[in-house]
């Protein structure tokens, strides 16, 4: 049997010789080796664009999809979905960015336009198209990157007075709990965050500003007023049963970025949401961690139970923009671009507060990479 070669993808070209390369990536080449990857790019496409990467992010998606954690991974692959980037490249279609615009890049990378979400303006759902290849990074690759590629169409540009180093968490985690809160909620809710983390402490700034009353539940005491600079107006626990249970049925939407599967807390946790209201989940855990969601606790509740990732053009834009205007930004810790796998270590075994971002642009502009091109 002949082994595959970890270096060859159909559409980036590996080359020995970083100075031949177009760009450099950190790269998985199986669930264990995570190695730096000189590549070259296919011919930039009529509607792509290509741009130097400054600022990108980590998420714990990137791990799961590059460790197997949610089945097989299309070896060798590039994460990263939380961009930052200056454009250097356009395609000769493209007329929304011009070369020098600084724009971002979250989960998804293209949809079909033909089916019914994307007809609806639901084009973070689109079911036209496998996500292997609607996603930044499957087929494709993204952006843990000197460069990326990638059509215009998904791509947003970042509002002036959102820093770029602390920008790149919005793209993902930022519009995953504000696309379902600006769904949902309306002002003077009773909204409880549980898990003040990085999808949760945005959670909370956002509730906030969007006129709710916000109680944030954690699992670390000592928090209280921590969490309440950030925009809560109460603090409980997220892991005493008692607490929760004198809690249950109190607010008329309950946010979980939790991805735990364990039943018990679930329970408490669906418990919180008052009659006809709205349980939230944005935690996804691995694909083999499973939970259930017991009918009886709906039905007798008349509860709604929605799940959120990531958000459409169109809430993404509208966050980036809700994020300048109320100067929401999340907590980050900055990384080097040779420190990597010390920010995919910190993300997998560390607690970051909140976020771990790389600092992309001065590798590459030390050492070549930082592309102009005419």
């Amino acid at each position: 049997m002949v082994e595959k070669n970890p270096h060859h993808h159909k559409y980036y070209t590996y080359v020995k010789n970083e100075k031949d390369a177009d760009a450099v990536a950190w790269t998985f080449l199986n669930k264990d080796e995570f190695v730096k990857f000189p590549y070259k790019f296919p011919t930039l496409g009529d509607d792509e664009i290509r741009a130097n990467v400054i600022y990108t992010g980590l998420c714990h998606s990137d791990s799961l999809t590059g460790r197997s954690g949610w089945g097989p991974a299309n070896y060798p692959i590039t994460p990263g979905h939380e961009v930052v980037a200056i454009v250097s490249k356009v395609g000769k279609n493209v007329k929304e960015f011009k070369v020098g615009d600084r724009v971002g890049w979250g989960p998804a990378r293209t949809f079909c336009e033909q089916c019914i979400s994307c007809k609806q303006g639901r084009d973070s759902v689109c079911i036209g198209l496998p996500f292997s290849e609607r996603g930044l990074y499957g087929e494709y690759w993204g952006g843990y990157s000197t460069a990326i590629q990638q059509p215009a169409k998904y791509a947003f540009k970042i509002p002036e007075g959102l820093p770029s180093d602390r920008t790149p968490p919005l793209l993902c985690a930022g519009v995953t709990v504000f696309a379902p809160l600006f769904r949902f909620v309306k002002p003077g809710d009773k909204v409880a965050v549980i898990g003040i983390g990085g999808l949760g402490h945005l959670a909370v700034a956002y509730a906030n500003k969007l006129g709710c009353h916000v109680t944030g539940f954690t699992s670390t005491p000592g928090k209280e007023e921590f969490i309440k600079k950030l925009g809560a107006h109460d603090v409980q626990s997220s892991s005493d049963p008692e607490s929760l249970a004198k809690n249950a049925s109190k607010y008329d939407i309950v946010l979980n970025t939790l991805s735990t599967a364990n039943q018990k807390m679930f329970g408490l946790y669906l418990d919180l949401t008052v009659p006809e209201g709205t349980f939230i989940q944005v935690g996804a855990p691995p694909i083999d961690e499973p939970f259930t969601i017991h009918a009886m606790q709906i039905l007798f509740k008349n509860l709604r139970i929605a799940g959120s990732a990531a958000g459409s053009r169109k809430e993404t834009k509208a966050m980036l923009e809700f994020s300048a205007l109320h100067n929401i930004l999340p907590m980050v810790e900055l990384f080097g671009f040779e420190d990597f796998p010390k920010a995919l270590d910190k993300l997998e075994n560390g607690k970051p507060v909140f976020r771990c971002v790389v600092n992309v642009e001065n590798w590459s502009k030390k050492n070549g990479f930082y592309k102009q091109y005419k």
